[in-house]
């Protein structure tokens, strides 16, 4: 009997038989259609300024994910020889990074984001340039939108390039030989530095950061040369308001040109950053500021140190101010004001002493409120 009932089963048609499932199973097992698309460049916008020999683009673009079950990645910008990217801006949810030549975006997290991205593009040497700037997989042809330096640079076509199989093409050539002659001819003008605003942040375990603003005087090319202090690592540099490439040593020079043709300022910004190590309860603390090759006219820092600590100055050629001619971002802690008047190459000098504030509010004397 049980050796029929077997062969019964197995001689049975399998599309014979119906199973029912329950609802909650069957939603289990439904497969959702996949999206269109991973992701997507929805927005962009390129603007350049033209140099004496380079192009600085910077491009504004907006990125949207759509597939939130795996990882997307956008290609944005190809890094071909000559093009360095110098900043980018980075979002919560996305990594921007680069991956074999290219710029690109990574994400597992749908969303939407606005990137801004900064190159520079080199364009040769010689009076004729050429900048070549080609756009990654992802992103769109299009126009890019230039600014041109007239006193040291001649576009060779209009204001606005589209882009031709993918790759923007910018031609310019430097200003002729009787251009020359007739800036040369110019009596020179000294550079300067007309105001160095700093500002010095330091936590109580020692980590500080400093942040110094140039505002420079001149007429044409100059190089400036500025000499980092010892312990000092320099992260960020802008000329111009334009993110550039941070150098690399203690010693670094800029090719500086005004901000614009015809004027006369330019402007320079250092972020540099070290760890002091943690203080004690009472000692010292030395702070110099970078030197620089052109002359400075005026030195004014904003020094804002652990409230934890009474501090007074010991010497150096920063003088205590009782205000200073900017106004500096708010920072926590004890804020402190210096200048200085007319400094030659080497930098400014701080010393500070500085011991537990007792009748501070960290801590009190016996019987104190």
């Amino acid at each position: 009997m049980t050796s029929a009932l077997v062969a019964l089963l197995l001689t049975a048609s399998p599309s014979s038989g119906t199973v029912t499932l329950p609802l909650s199973e069957y939603q289990l097992v439904e497969v959702l259609p996949p999206a269109p698309m991973a992701g997507a460049v929805t927005s962009q916008r390129l603007t350049g300024r033209v140099t004496n020999d380079s192009l600085e683009v910077t491009a504004h673009l907006v990125v949207s994910i759509i597939d939130a079950t795996k990882w997307t990645k956008l290609s944005l910008f190809r890094l071909t020889p000559g093009v360095t990217l110098v900043d980018s801006s980075q979002v919560e949810g996305a990594l921007v990074a680069v991956q074999h030549g290219e710029v690109v975006l990574v994400s597992k997290t749908a969303g939407t984001w606005n990137l801004e991205l900064k190159f520079s593009v080199t364009g040769g040497d010689g009076a004729q340039h050429t900048a070549r700037f080609t756009r990654g997989a992802d992103t769109m042809d299009g126009v890019l939108k230039l600014e041109v330096d007239g006193e040291f640079a001649e576009l060779q076509h209009g204001a606005e390039v589209r882009s031709e199989n993918g790759a923007w093409n910018v031609r310019w050539k430097t200003v002729s030989t009787r251009q020359q002659q007739v800036v040369a001819a110019r009596p020179p003008m000294e550079p300067v530095i007309t105001a160095a605003n700093a500002q010095l942040v330091s936590t109580v375990e020692g980590r500080a950061r400093l942040t110094v603003q140039y505002a420079l005087e001149l007429d044409r090319e100059q190089r400036l040369t500025l000499k980092l202090p010892e312990a000092w690592v320099m992260t960020r540099v802008s000329l111009n308001g334009s993110a550039v490439v941070v150098p690399e040593g203690r010693e670094v020079t800029w090719k500086v040109t005004p901000a614009r043709p015809g004027e006369k300022t330019a402007s320079l910004e250092l972020t540099l950053e070290r760890d002091f190590g943690v203080f004690h309860l009472s000692g010292r603390m030395g702070v110099t500021l970078p030197g620089a090759s052109w002359p400075t006219a005026r030195v004014e820092s904003s020094v804002h140190l652990p409230a934890v600590f009474e501090w007074r100055r010991l010497g150096g050629s920063l003088e205590p101010a009782e205000a200073l001619s900017w106004s500096p971002p708010s920072m926590p802690g004890k804020q402190l004001s210096f200048r200085q008047h007319l400094v030659a190459a080497a930098g400014p000098t701080l010393e500070l002493a500085y011991s537990v504030d007792l009748a501070g509010r960290y801590f009190s004397l016996r019987g104190g409120r």
